[in-house]
């Protein structure tokens, strides 16, 4: 996925990305549906002038209600209708899925009048649904409506809250939006969507953005070494995960990605910090072609010479260089050399992928030889090792995929393969 708008285009939008502290909690939503066309009074009673009228079936804010009177704003009109003139709706959250966000219109069409851009990525709430492919929603303080088909149901994710004095909720996605509480270190959460570096995250109890760095996946909070793969039960299909370490690489990475493409194989590049940032734009393509993305520190230096606080800056500096690159952060880790102690381990919350199989591709550099490696050692839950920064690594990984095809085999990614 590209990375998200930049900061201060972000900045510009917070006005009307205001959420109101009611606008989804239990009980009466303030996004309601007319139920007969009414009048809009200036002034709750049927005495009082009347401004305009609303159709049936138009969405409209609840302001307040007073007796059997309700103020409501609508897209045109604000003012006064009866209280019986008004049903209660209930919303679902979507998120934007449209690369370059979606337009927010007053009415279900394309030629009436834009209100706004919802970014990609933006949590909404969608209320009700037009003819011709139109839903309403809310979004902050503003609604309207969008084309459906931009719309999708979020991917919610178990996360927990990995920092020592708990995480920071604010009701925006921005470090002065309002602070609402705090979440604390090691509470479960469900992820939403992720904006610009902020999680959108709820608890039981409270719901709002935190930094999306201080949350890690429940599943992969373990910080143990893995030096081989998880079979699978017995009767389903063999599985091996093809891992590359020390790109990418600008010559010899985009040939691995093409004959990965070629075979519909999916594996897990484990990348030196300093290597990311020369080539990002690389970095977005492995993303975006479904591969996995892993840490394998910035300078590529024994770890276990370093102090603990020198471990942590290797491994963060590079946690953010790839998140500059695809708006995500890795959550898998591979020590260089394989070189890893409690010290190390200490400061990691990501789990510490080795492998099974060296094909020491980066010592002998012989494609066929590597395919020997492989054929002598493979076997169910295999993590096999080479580099995208050998040419001859590239030359041989064609005949490595088909072996371990003919074999039976399934290319996952590491996580994957230890689910």
């Amino acid at each position: 996925m590209k990375k998200l708008l930049p900061y201060a285009i972000f900045l510009t939008f917070l006005i009307s990305f205001l959420f109101v502290a009611d606008a989804n909690a239990e009980g009466a939503s303030p996004i309601q549906q007319i139920t007969k066309d009414s009048a809009v009074n200036v002034e709750p009673s049927v005495e009082s002038a009347v401004i305009g009228h609303i159709a049936k079936g138009s969405y409209v804010k609840v302001v307040s209600v007073s007796g059997e009177w309700a103020s409501i704003k609508g897209q045109q009109l604000e003012g006064y209708v009866e209280k019986t003139a008004l049903a209660s709706l209930t919303s679902e959250k979507y998120i934007v899925a449209n690369k370059g966000g979606t337009s927010l219109f007053t009415y279900p069409s394309p030629s009436s009048q834009k209100t706004g851009q919802l970014y990609e990525n933006s949590l909404i709430y969608v209320y009700g649904s037009a003819p011709g492919g139109w839903s309403f929603v809310q979004y902050g303080q503003e609604m309207g409506y969008v084309a459906t088909n931009s719309l999708k149901k979020p991917a919610v994710i178990k996360k927990q809250v990995n920092t020592k004095n708990g995480a920071t909720l604010r009701l925006t996605a921005s470090p002065s939006g309002e602070v609402l509480g705090t979440i604390a270190n090691k509470t479960e959460v469900k992820q939403y969507t992720i904006l610009a570096g902020w999680a959108y995250v709820e608890t039981d109890t409270l719901k709002g953005y935190v930094k999306a760095s201080e949350l890690v996946d429940i599943k992969k909070l373990d910080n143990k070494v893995y030096n081989k793969g998880v079979q699978v039960a017995k009767g389903e299909k063999k599985r091996v995960a093809l891992t590359f370490d020390d790109g990418p690489d600008a010559k010899v990475t985009p040939q691995i990605l093409a004959i990965l493409k070629k075979y519909d194989v999916h594996a897990t590049f484990f990348m030196v910090g300093k290597n990311v940032t020369k080539n990002a734009a690389l970095v977005e393509k492995i993303y975006d072609a479904g591969h996995e993305v892993g840490n394998h520190t910035w300078n590529h230096i024994k770890l276990t010479n370093l102090s603990a606080g020198s471990v942590k800056q290797e491994v963060d500096r590079t946690s953010n260089a790839i998140y500059a690159a695809i708006g995500q952060y890795p959550t898998v880790f591979r020590p260089p050399y394989g070189a890893t102690n409690e010290q190390v381990r200490s400061v990691i919350t990501m789990p510490s992928i080795l492998w099974s199989i060296d094909t020491l591709d980066w010592k002998h550099r012989n494609a066929d030889k590597i395919l020997a490696y492989v054929k002598a050692s493979v076997k169910d839950g295999s993590i096999i090792l080479m580099h995208d920064i050998h040419q001859s690594t590239a030359n041989g990984l064609e005949n490595v995929i088909l072996y371990l095809q003919k074999q039976g085999y399934e290319f996952v990614t590491v996580s994957e393969i230890l689910q």
